[in-house]
């Protein structure tokens, strides 16, 4: 099954026409409008896709290799049940700026959490991130514990929580330690990024199946724009302080619901019991 639509099933049992450009969506039962915009979050200009609804918001975040593209399907789901949805592009990706720190996650919820509050969605919301937007949903219920309802973290480890550094240090991961150095991929993948992203999104893709012409077309050229690659880049160079920072927030174990997904073939299969840690949660 296709991770995205998976989420959408996970979040319409958790959770009692146009899109953006370039942003085409499956075709609901009713008309569903999602329309994008820009604003200022954190000091950082956002660009985010949001649907009309009812009810407590629920917040959509993407990862590395991606933007908010790949909630496409996801939200017109959503969206379809009568819940309000958003889905930003991170920062230093997709549309949104690219400034040349704060790429630390616990700082990235604070960019999330600031649009949130400057959208006017709070004060509770669900959050689902997948891949480097499960470590910023982590970051964000750990900061805002009383306004996050549920959290849902799909494929990923989080740096600091066991089993990070088992996971971190096999050759599954060489990508952590490559796009770590800093300038070197920049140096070797710039005038090829296009053909870079295709390649990285179909080796570490679980169902190649899922990956279509339109949806690589679009990925690729979102990371071939000035500045995207390196921007990408510094949320593996922010691990160091990642790990620090989520060893001082799993000190206080979350209370919400919790669920930590992957594929069977996932990078953080392992993990994804461990994250339960929040259980206690």
């Amino acid at each position: 099954m296709h991770k995205a639509l998976f989420a959408a099933d996970i979040l319409l049992v958790s959770q009692p026409g146009e899109m953006a450009r370039a942003s085409p969506v499956a075709t609901p039962a009713a008309p569903i409008t999602i329309r994008d915009g820009k604003i200022e979050a954190n000091g950082v200009q956002y660009h985010y896709l949001i649907s009309e609804g009812r009810g407590e918001p629920i917040v959509l975040l993407h990862g590395w290799g991606e933007t908010s593209y790949m909630w496409r399907h996801v939200m017109p789901a959503l969206a379809a049940r009568g819940h309000r949805v958003i889905a930003p592009d991170l920062r230093g990706l997709g549309d949104t700026a690219r400034p040349a720190t704060g790429y630390e996650k616990a700082n990235i919820a604070r960019d999330i959490h600031a649009l949130v509050d400057a959208l006017g969605l709070g004060p509770r919301v669900t959050l689902a991130g997948h891949d480097m937007g499960g470590m910023v949903a982590y970051a964000y219920a750990a900061q805002y514990r009383d306004q996050v309802s549920r959290l849902i973290v799909m494929d990923v480890p989080l740096p600091g929580i066991d089993p990070w550094k088992e996971i971190s240090a096999t050759p599954r991961t060489w990508h952590f330690r490559f796009f770590g150095v800093r300038d070197l991929p920049e140096m070797l993948i710039t005038g090829q990024e296009s053909e870079f992203i295709r390649w990285f999104r179909s080796v570490e893709a679980v169902n190649t199946s899922a990956l279509t012409q339109e949806s690589e077309d679009f990925c690729a050229a979102a990371y071939a724009r000035p500045g995207a690659l390196r921007g990408g880049f510094e949320y593996y160079r922010a691990f160091a302080q990642d790990e620090v920072d989520n060893r001082a927030f799993s000190k206080q174990p979350l209370t919400i619901p919790f669920l930590g997904w992957a594929p069977r073939a996932g990078l953080a299969r392992r993990s994804a019991s461990s994250c339960a840690m929040s259980r206690t949660m």
